[in-house]
This record gives structure tokens, C-alpha cells and sequence, in this order.
């Protein structure tokens, strides 16, 4: 990796992605640079793939009264974790690292986790990390700042990745907010489209599966095999209702302070479903809005993202 001046590190829910990036100081942008590899947490003997997170309600009562009580699957799931993140960052030694990672964060760890295990000490065990970097800021200063994003060369956007949840991101008068410490604009999961469904559970993939298998009892685990099912488009439109009511929600913050969306673009795995699957789902996208809309299909975008800020 010596023909590389950065990595970037972007942990999911799943695994963890490394791409090494170069940084143009004349352009400000980042390319992908000769390293890429996925650390696969399954991979772990002690990876559990029946994980059940603590409830969202508990972890922030105990978050608020700094009193995190770990449960063991959390200790276990959370070391295994721990210890791909490691592997990773064993073999990008000679750069600079930046890495990304989900949920509510302090200054030591993960204290707040929808979908895995809260590690409230992960950056005590990650020496040559300055700072765990939202998952959802680097997305989007991937697509806008590297050599493979689609929302390049814009000052007004929003980004709506769809993967495990949905990563917010707004791009406005040539900044990236930081949505976690913006007052009046709503994440996806807190606009609820009625009592049970918010923005998120209906629009991000694993929502729509999650819906689509404890109705019908199933095990589905990909849009591309939902897609195949006879309910299939009853669960797009609930996605496009989402979709839009979401579009709508930014439409006001911009016009809010006098500007206006250049562009929505949608990635993580709801973009690489769109842009694999039959151009019907994609085009039902374009026409919910009149905003132009890019689909995003490269997940290294994260890592890159990651990889920038530590850049610069």
C-alpha cells in the first residue's frame, strides 16, 4: 500500500471495509487508492448471527444515567468486533486512519447501537484512532468529495443511504451539516408515517424485509429475493410513500433558509439494488420527486469518506 497516502475504515453491520485513498490537494478530492479488502464478521469464531440487541429505550435510559450495564452477548459480539476492526488496522499500519462506525457515540466508544452491540471502550482498544467518525457524515463526504460520488460538484443536496437503517445527509450552501447536532431537521427514524412506521423501518432494505418476513413468517435476507415476491410492490410503494414523505421533510428545511435541492442521491445497498435490478424500481424513484436523482451504487463511499477526513 506504499503508493497510498490515507485508509479508511467503515464498519457495518456486518463487516468491515478498508480502502486505502489519495487525496489531490489541488481538487481537495479523493480517488480510490490500490488497497481494498473486506473483513467478513462471520468470519469470527464467536460471531453470533442471532444477535439481539439490547432495546433501543433501555440503552438510552442507561446512556443518559451513565450507568451502561453490557449484557455477555453484548461483551461477546461487541470483542469480536473489536477484534476485526483490529485486523484491519494491523494491515494499513504505514497510513493514516481514519475509521467510521454507527450509532451514538461518545469520546471512548459506541454507547447507543440499533443494530448490534453497544462497546462503550472501543477506542481504548483502537491506539492509532484519534476519533470514531459517524457512519452517516462519511457517507456523504464520499459522494461528495471523492473521485467516485454522485454528488460531486453541488452546494445543495441530500444523501439518503439505505442500508441496515438510513444514513441522513445534507450537503447545504457548500457544508456538511452535522445532522447529530442539528436542532429542527428529523433523522428518517423519528418522522413517523403512522404509529408503528417511521421513514426508515418502511424505505431502508432492512426494513422492508424485517416487514416483509415477520408478516408472512419467513427468512428472506436481500431485496433482490424480495423483489421476487407477489407482495413486492406493496412493500416499493410503502418505500416510495416513505421516500417521498422524507424528499418532502428536507424540501422544507432548504426553503426554510431560501435554497434549493440540486440534487438527492440514494446509496448504500437500497442504491446497489436500484441500479442492479429491473429499471422499473429506479425510474418509480425519479418520478416520486421533481429533484434530479442520482442512484449510488459504489460502497466504498464510506471508507473514502473516512479516509478524507483524516486527511485534512
Amino acid at each position: 500500500m506504499s503508493d497510498d497516502l490515507v485508509l479508511g475504515i467503515d464498519c457495518g453491520a456486518t463487516k468491515v471495509m478498508a480502502q486505502s485513498g489519495i487525496l489531490c490537494s489541488k481538487t481537495n478530492k479523493i480517488s480510490p487508492g490500490s488497497f481494498h479488502k473486506e473483513y467478513l464478521y462471520s468470519d469470527h469464531p464467536d460471531w453470533n448471527p442471532q444477535f439481539d440487541p439490547v432495546p433501543i429505550a433501555t440503552q438510552k435510559i442507561e446512556y443518559s444515567s451513565h450507568n451502561i450495564s453490557l449484557t455477555q452477548s453484548e461483551v461477546k459480539q461487541g470483542r469480536v468486533i473489536t477484534e476485526t476492526i483490529i485486523k484491519a488496522i494491523e494491515e494499513g499500519q504505514d497510513h493514516r486512519i481514519g475509521l467510521c462506525f454507527p450509532g451514538l457515540k461518545d469520546q471512548n466508544g459506541i454507547v447507543v447501537m440499533a443494530n448490534g452491540p453497544r462497546i462503550p471502550d472501543l477506542k481504548n482498544h483502537l491506539k492509532q484512532i484519534k476519533s470514531i467518525l459517524n457512519d452517516s457524515d462519511c457517507c456523504v463526504m464520499g459522494e461528495w468529495k471523492s473521485t467516485i460520488g454522485q454528488m460531486q460538484n453541488i452546494d445543495n443536496g441530500i444523501y439518503i443511504g439505505g442500508g441496515t437503517g438510513i444514513a441522513d445527509g445534507i450537503i447545504f450552501n457548500g457544508d456538511l451539516l452535522k445532522l447529530n447536532d442539528l436542532k429542527g431537521v428529523q433523522r428518517s427514524w423519528e418522522i413517523h408515517i403512522d404509529p408503528s412506521n417511521t421513514v426508515e423501518s418502511l424505505l431502508s432494505p432492512a426494513g422492508m424485509i424485517n416487514n416483509y418476513n415477520k408478516n408472512h413468517k419467513n427468512k428472506i435476507t436481500n431485496l433482490a429475493t424480495l423483489s421476487n415476491q407477489k407482495s413486492f410492490n406493496a412493500i416499493l410503494e410503502n418505500a416510495l410513500d416513505a421516500f417521498s414523505l422524507l424528499v418532502e421533510n428536507r424540501i422544507r428545511f432548504f426553503n426554510s433558509q431560501g435554497k434549493e435541492i440540486q440534487r438527492v442521491v440514494i446509496g448504500q445497498r437500497l442504491g446497489q439494488f436500484l441500479n442492479e435490478s429491473n429499471v422499473e424500481y429506479k425510474n418509480k424513484f425519479k418520478s416520486t420527486i421533481e429533484i434530479p436523482l442520482k442512484i449510488s451504487s459504489d460502497r466504498r463511499t464510506a471508507a473514502l469518506g473516512a479516509a478524507l477526513a483524516i486527511a485534512c
